[in-house]
C-alpha cells in the first residue's frame, strides 16, 4: 500500500515556517521581482530579434517572389504573393531548392583550397606516424587529388579499397549459386510447356543449410521466398530513352536478388541489335551506387566505386565492364551505346576511353544525373548527358558538364547537355530529382518534343540500338576476395528501412488475390540512399482480368499507404502473366506538389503478336500515358458494414 497522511486538524503553522515565510517575504520577493524584470528585458530582446528576423525572411522571400516572377517558366513550382506563413514557407522551398545544388557546386569547386591544408598538415604527420602516410604528398590543392588523398588514407585503414579482380559470369549462374530457389522459379516461370503448379525441384540445393550445417526442413512457402517476381520481370527489350531509364531501376533492384536491402552483385545489362544491313549495335548499361557503405563489399557499385571514380582512378567496376563487354562477343566495327545513370554514367565515360583503347568502337554515351565535367571523353564518341536543375549529383565534381563544344572533323556537336526541370512530388525532397524514373519522365519529354534540332538528330542516330528484334542479356560482376555484401545505407534510417507491419501486410494480401502466383513488395533505391521509391511486382496467371479500375486503384490505396508511412517519393506497380510472358504492365503513381496524383503507364510487348493480342486492352499502344486524378482519389474505403 503506497504511503499517506493519516486525516489530522490543521493547528496553523509552527515557528520554523513562519520565519521561513517571512524570509521568503524580504529575501524571495525581491530576487523574483529581479528574474522577472531580466525575463522580460529577454522577452523584449528576443521579439525584437524575431521581429528583425520575421522582417528580414519576408523580405527575402518577396525578393525571391520577384526574382521568380520574372522568369519565364516559374520553377521548381508556381509561388504566390509571401502574404502569409505557408507562402512564405514556399517561397524558402523554393528557394533552398534552387541553392542547395549551386551550394554543392561551389564548395566541389572550392574542395581544394578548403581541405588542402589540411591533407598537408595529414601529410607532414605522415612523415612521423606511417598510419598517416598516403600519396599525393603535396598535391592536394584540386578536387581530384583530394579525393586522392582521402582513398589512400582509406586503404591504411581497410576502408576504400577497390583494387580487386573481378568475376564476370551471366547473371543467372550468378543465382544458380547465390539463390538457387530464385532460378528455380524463374526456369518454371519462362517454360511454356511447365505444369500449371510451381514445385520446387526435388534436388534443389539448399544454400543456408549447407553453409551453417543445419539439417533444415525445405522452405515452407516457395513462393512467398522473396525475389521470386521481381527477378522474373527482367525487361526483354529496351525500345526507347525513356526505357534505357527503366530499365536501369530494374537494374539496380536486380542487385540484390532477395530484397534485403543489401548489395549482392552488381549487373551489367548488354543488348544487342541487328540493323538491315545485317550490323551488330550494342547498348551497354551499367547500376549505379547501390551501397554507400565506405567498406567495399562484393558489389563492386558502391561509394567505393563512386571515390575512385572521383579520385580518377579506374575502379573494379570498369575493368569489369570491358571484360563483359569482350565476353560478350562485341567485335570491333560494331557501334555501342554505353549508357548509365549516376554513378553508372561516370563507369560508362570511364569505359568509353577503355574500350576504344581497346579497339572497340564506343559511339554514343548517354548518362543521366552524372558528373562529366572531368572525364576524358574520345573524340569519335556522341554524348547525350541529361540533368535536372536542381540535381546536386553533376555538380559534385565542381565543374560544369560540357555544352556544345567547338565543331569536330564531321562538322557537327559531339557532347549535348540537355537540362530540364521535372515535376515534383509532394515534400520538395531533392533526392525525388536524383532518381532513375524521374529522369525517365524527362527523357520522354525530351522525345515528344526535342529541345533544338541537334537533340533531334542525335535521338535518330539512338533509333538504331532501339526496337524489334533485341537480344538482352544480362550479366553478374563480383568483386574477388570472398567479400559480403554490404548493407544499402550503412546506419539505421528510421524513414527508409523499417519495415514495419505495411509492407508484410500489402504482400499477403495481394497473394490472396485469385490468380496471383508472386509478390514482391519492397524498396528502390535507384537514387540516393535515403530517397525510395516503393515497388510492387506481381505475378498472375491471366493479365486481362487486372485492368479493371477498381482493382488497380484498390492496389493502389494499399500501396500508397507506404508513401506516407515511410517518406517515399512514389510507387512503381509491374504486373506479368504467365498465359502471356511477352507483356509487361507497369505504373509509376506520385503525388505533385499541388496534391494530384500523376500516374504514368508503360506497356511493353515482346513482340508484334503480343501487341495485336492486346490491342483491345491498350489502344494506345506501347507509348507511354499520364493519367493525373484529384488528390482524394486514392483516399481509404470506408467499411460501412463494420460501423453498424
Amino acid at each position: 500500500m503506497l504511503p499517506q497522511i493519516p486525516p489530522h486538524t490543521w493547528r496553523g503553522r509552527s515557528a520554523a515556517a513562519t520565519a521561513l515565510f517571512v524570509l521568503w517575504l524580504v529575501v524571495g520577493v525581491p530576487v523574483a521581482v529581479a528574474a522577472g524584470l531580466v525575463l522580460l528585458v529577454l522577452g523584449v530582446a528576443v521579439a525584437v530579434v524575431a521581429l528583425v528576423v520575421w522582417l528580414l525572411w519576408a523580405g527575402i522571400a518577396w525578393v525571391w517572389f520577384a526574382i521568380v516572377l520574372a522568369e519565364r517558366i516559374p520553377y521548381p513550382f508556381r509561388l504566390l504573393p509571401p502574404k502569409t506563413r505557408r507562402s512564405r514557407r514556399l517561397a524558402g522551398s523554393s528557394l533552398y531548392l534552387q541553392l542547395a545544388p549551386r551550394l554543392v557546386g561551389g564548395v566541389a569547386r572550392l574542395a581544394g583550397v578548403l581541405f588542402g591544408p589540411l591533407l598537408l598538415a595529414t601529410s607532414i604527420a605522415g612523415l612521423f606516424s606511417a598510419r598517416w602516410r598516403a600519396r599525393p604528398y603535396l598535391a592536394v590543392f584540386t578536387l581530384p587529388a583530394v579525393l586522392r588523398k582521402v582513398v589512400n588514407l582509406g586503404r591504411r585503414r581497410g576502408l576504400l579499397r577497390d583494387g580487386h579482380d573481378a568475376d564476370i559470369l551471366r547473371y543467372d549462374a550468378f543465382l544458380s549459386g547465390a539463390f538457387p530457389h530464385i532460378l528455380d522459379f524463374l526456369d518454371w516461370w519462362r517454360d511454356p510447356q511447365a505444369p500449371r503448379e510451381y514445385t520446387p525441384s526435388p534436388g534443389l540445393v539448399d544454400v543456408p543449410a549447407g553453409l551453417l550445417g543445419l539439417d533444415l526442413q525445405p522452405y515452407p512457402d516457395p513462393l512467398g521466398y522473396p525475389g521470386l517476381a521481381a527477378g522474373a520481370l527482367r525487361r526483354h527489350s529496351i525500345r526507347s530513352l525513356r526505357e534505357v531509364f527503366l530499365s536501369q531501376r530494374e537494374i539496380d533492384d536486380l542487385c540484390d536478388p532477395d530484397l534485403d536491402d543489401r548489395a549482392d552483385v552488381g549487373l551489367i545489362r548488354v543488348a544487342s541489335r541487328v540493323d538491315a544491313h545485317g550490323l551488330r549495335h550494342w547498348i551497354v548499361q551499367f547500376p549505379s551506387t547501390k551501397s554507400w557503405h565506405p567498406r567495399a563489399g562484393a558489389a563492386p557499385n558502391d561509394l567505393t566505386a563512386d571515390l575512385v571514380i572521383g579520385a580518377e582512378q579506374e575502379p573494379t567496376a570498369t575493368r569489369a565492364a570491358i571484360a563483359t563487354m569482350l565476353h560478350a562477343g562485341i567485335r570491333p566495327g560494331e557501334p555501342v551505346l554505353l549508357a548509365g545513370f549516376s554513378l553508372g554514367g561516370m563507369v560508362a565515360a570511364q569505359v568509353a576511353d577503355r574500350a576504344t583503347r581497346a579497339g572497340l568502337t564506343v559511339a554514343h554515351l548517354v548518362v543521366a544525373g552524372t558528373p562529366l565535367g572531368r572525364v576524358h571523353i574520345p573524340d569519335g564518341v556522341r554524348v547525350l548527358a541529361i540533368e535536372h536543375v536542381l540535381d546536386i549529383v553533376p555538380r559534385i565534381d565542381g565543374r560544369e558538364n560540357p555544352v556544345r563544344p567547338p565543331l569536330s572533323a564531321q562538322g557537327t556537336d559531339r557532347f549535348v547537355t540537355v537540362k530540364a526541370g521535372p515535376l515534383l512530388p509532394v515534400g520538395f525532397r531533392l533526392g525525388a530529382l536524383h532518381q532513375s524514373t524521374a529522369y525517365a519522365d524527362t527523357a520522354k519529354a525530351i522525345e515528344e518534343q526535342s529541345p533544338d534540332a541537334l537533340v533531334a538528330s542525335m535521338l535518330d542516330e539512338l533509333a538504331v540500338y532501339f526496337g524489334q528484334g533485341q537480344t538482352v542479356v544480362d550479366h553478374a560482376m563480383l568483386r574477388t576476395g570472398g567479400l559480403g555484401p554490404q548493407p544499402s545505407v550503412p546506419f539505421y534510417l528510421h524513414s527508409t528501412v523499417q519495415e514495419g507491419i505495411t509492407r508484410g501486410t500489402l504482400r499477403q494480401t495481394l497473394r490472396r488475390i485469385p490468380g496471383v502466383i508472386a509478390v514482391d513488395v519492397y524498396q528502390s533505391r535507384a537514387g540516393f540512399a535515403t530517397t525510395i521509391l516503393w515497388n510492387a511486382d506481381v505475378l498472375v496467371r491471366s493479365l486481362k482480368p487486372w485492368f479493371t479500375t477498381v482493382e488497380r486503384f484498390a492496389v493502389y490505396r494499399g500501396l500508397l499507404s507506404l508513401l506516407k508511412r515511410r517518406r517515399a517519393v512514389g510507387i512503381h506497380f509491374r504486373l506479368q502473366a504467365k498465359e502471356t510472358p511477352g507483356v509487361t504492365w507497369e505504373a509509376t503513381v506520385q503525388q505533385m506538389a499541388d496534391g494530384q496524383w500523376r500516374e504514368i503507364l508503360d506497356v511493353s510487348f515482346d513482340d508484334s503478336a503480343a501487341e495485336a493480342e492486346f490491342e483491345d486492352a491498350f489502344p494506345g499502344g506501347a507509348a507511354p500515358t499520364v493519367v493525373f486524378y484529384p488528390p482524394s482519389a486514392f483516399d481509404p474505403v470506408v467499411d460501412t458494414a463494420s460501423r453498424r
